[in-house]
Formats: C-alpha cells, sequence, structure tokens
C-alpha cells in the first residue's frame, strides 16, 4: 500500500514570522546605507567648506604678509577690531609699490573687503575714495565658539609675542605696535545632508609682521615692519 504524501505545508504564523524577520533585517540594512550616505555627504561638505575657507583666508594672508610696504610705517590702523580688520599694504613690483588701504569686515555671516586709495605721504598715509565695489571674500562663517570675534592683535612683551591679545578696537598707540594678526573662523558648508552643529570646519592662520628679531632693550619698543 502506498504511503500517504506529507502535505503540511508553512503555516500563517511561521509566514507572518519570516516576513516580519525579513522586513527587520531590510530595516537594518537601510538605515547603515542611508548612515554611510549621510556620513560621506557629511564629510564631503565639510572638505568642501575647508577648502573654501582657506582659500580665502590664504588671500587674506598674503595681502596681510604684504603689509610692511616701508620700514618703521604701522600697517594695521587704528580702530581695528574683533570683526573689522583696517591695514595697508602694496600691490605692484618692490621697485614701485602702491601703498593700499583695505578694510575687512565681518557681518552677517560674510567676510567682505573694501580696498581704498591712499592719500598723503609716507608715513602719514590716509584712507581716500573707494575703489571699486566690496568683494565677498567669504560666505558662512562665523566665530569660533565661545569667541565672538575674528581677528586678534598681538604686540611684544619681554622680546617675545604676548599671549594675551590686545584690546579692540586698537587705539593709535596699540595699532602702532600690533605685530602680529590671528584670524579664526568657523566656516559652514553650503549644504548638508542632516541639521548637524559638527559640521562646520574650523579655519585660522596668522601673519607675523617683523623683519628682524625683537630688541630686548625696554626704552626701544618693538615695532611691527622692522
Amino acid at each position: 500500500m502506498p504511503l500517504a504524501r506529507d502535505e503540511s505545508g508553512t503555516t500563517l504564523v511561521e509566514l507572518m514570522v519570516a516576513l516580519m524577520a525579513g522586513l527587520v533585517i531590510l530595516s537594518a540594512l537601510t538605515m547603515v546605507i542611508l548612515t554611510t550616505l549621510h556620513g560621506t555627504s557629511r564629510v564631503s561638505a565639510r572638505v568642501h567648506a575647508t577648502q573654501n575657507a582657506r582659500l580665502g583666508m590664504t588671500k587674506l594672508m598674503q595681502e596681510l604678509h604684504s603689509a610692511c610696504v616701508t620700514p618703521e610705517i604701522a600697517p594695521i590702523r587704528q580702530g581695528s577690531s574683533g570683526t573689522s580688520l583696517q591695514f595697508i599694504h602694496q600691490t605692484g613690483s618692490a621697485v614701485s609699490p602702491t601703498p593700499v588701504y583695505s578694510e575687512v569686515n565681518f557681518s552677517g555671516g560674510a567676510l567682505t573687503q573694501q580696498d581704498y586709495h591712499v592719500t598723503g605721504t609716507s608715513p602719514n598715509w590716509s584712507k581716500g575714495a573707494a575703489t571699486g565695489s566690496p568683494r565677498t571674500l567669504l560666505s558662512d562663517v562665523a566665530p569660533v565658539p565661545p569667541s565672538s570675534t575674528i581677528f586678534s592683535y598681538y604686540s611684544y612683551s619681554g622680546g617675545t609675542i604676548s599671549q594675551t591679545p590686545q584690546t579692540v578696537p586698537l587705539s593709535e598707540g596699540d595699532a602702532a605696535l600690533t605685530v602680529e594678526i590671528h584670524t579664526a573662523l568657523s566656516a559652514a558648508p553650503e549644504t548638508t545632508p542632516v541639521a548637524d552643529s559638527g559640521a562646520n570646519s574650523v579655519v585660522q592662520n596668522s601673519a607675523t609682521l617683523r623683519l628682524t628679531p625683537p630688541s630686548f632693550n625696554e626704552g626701544s619698543p618693538a615695532r611691527p615692519c622692522q
């Protein structure tokens, strides 16, 4: 007598359990993929923000490094503050440089620069008429928390650059002794896949306006461009 065929199959409960297990695995895989994509996008956005910020910072540092137009003339001007850098630098050849008065201002999340003609004669230069329109150096930037300033100014103390920034806005006397400018800012990515307070990139640099070691003679203060 032939044996009866086993006609038992998957029950509804077993089918539902298998379906739920599949959904759990699929959900986990989806979260892994989304997390990987967001992480990649975040890194890419941060790298792009860093590159843009460094490019703008490099241009500013190049102008500051060309700020010693003539010896013993202070390039940083009175009134410079934590959000406004005013300085005189030079363009053209080293044989016949042209002094330029520049203002770099931070406002509304943007760093802009306006150049001016220089009037008068050395060393009594002053700001003249504007040349062209303000140009944006960087956008979507901010001071590095908890600071509320972009620019810091330092002078020599005891033969070394002081670790304490000068009081801003700079007085005429403090501006005449400023030998180093430190710039620090936080650059936000143009786009980011998710709201992320850690996506900003901190970029900082400094320019020293000194050609020779400082004097240790207290009667001869270490001034810039000497």
